[in-house]
């Protein structure tokens, strides 16, 4: 089930926390090459002042389009799980 909260660029900035750390701890180089496509437009995003919702859209196709959206989803439900977010 999808959690109903909106996702909000304070959302999008602790999901690039968890990925950064990610991509550190792994050996796996295709791994890394993948979470960065996928997140690697998201700061600069919410620099400009785009919505969260159309930022995530973004994180969302490129990570479908690399076989990765389940994975990016746990993402989410892992900060949204732990953190009350406004």
């Amino acid at each position: 089930m999808i959690d109903p909260r909106p996702v909000t660029s304070e959302t999008i900035l602790r999901i690039l926390h968890l990925v950064l750390i990610e991509i550190r701890a792994t050996d796996k180089l295709e791994k890394a090459r993948m979470l960065a496509d996928a997140f690697h437009n998201a700061p600069g995003m919410i620099a400009s002042g785009h919505d969260p919702k159309d930022i995530w859209a973004s994180v969302l196709s490129t990570a479908r389009r690399l076989e990765m959206e389940p994975y990016v989803n746990s993402l989410l439900s892992h900060v949204q799980s732990r953190h009350i977010l406004h």
